[in-house]
């Protein structure tokens, strides 16, 4: 498993979900501080959800509990890729797959409390777009730090 990995793919499924989930949320004409502030629901209960304006106390934990979700989500990722070099296919189809676990544990397994909360500020298909996100995401931090497929 490579750290370079880990850290490439992981900050970039969490800053690609969280661009698609504000864009999402600018869309439905809500605040999307609304949807970071969502993602803090684990410390301030379900009425984060409701929160529209940037405040230290639910962005910012929302913002790290949602980036460290994603380099957590990184490690399986990286994980299925193993050390070996990695063909474009193999690196699409773990970024396909962990995704797919992630958004079962995220929104399947976990208590509601441990989720992500999402749900809290946006529709169902704005989540499906944040998983779809989070999976070309991965695999493209992982193509940017590789050399010809190649993960060392």
């Amino acid at each position: 498993m490579s750290g370079r990995v880990v850290f490439a793919s992981g900050a970039c499924a969490g800053l690609a979900t969280v661009l698609v989930l504000m864009a999402s949320a600018s869309r439905r004409g809500r605040s999307h501080w609304r949807l970071i502030n969502a993602t803090s629901h684990w410390v301030h209960g379900q009425a984060a959800g409701s929160v529209s304006r940037f405040d230290l106390s639910h962005t910012l934990t929302g913002f790290a509990t949602h980036m460290l979700g994603s380099l957590w989500w990184a490690l399986p990722f990286s994980a299925l890729l193993g050390r070996n070099t990695a063909s474009s296919p193999r690196v699409v189809a773990a970024a396909a797959g962990t995704t797919l676990l992630a958004a079962l544990v995220d929104y399947g397994l976990v208590p509601r409390r441990l989720a992500p909360g999402w749900e809290l500020a946006l529709r169902k298909t704005d989540i499906a777009k944040a998983y779809v996100a989070m999976a070309l995401a991965l695999a493209l931090g992982t193509f940017c730090i590789t050399e010809r497929g190649r993960v060392d």
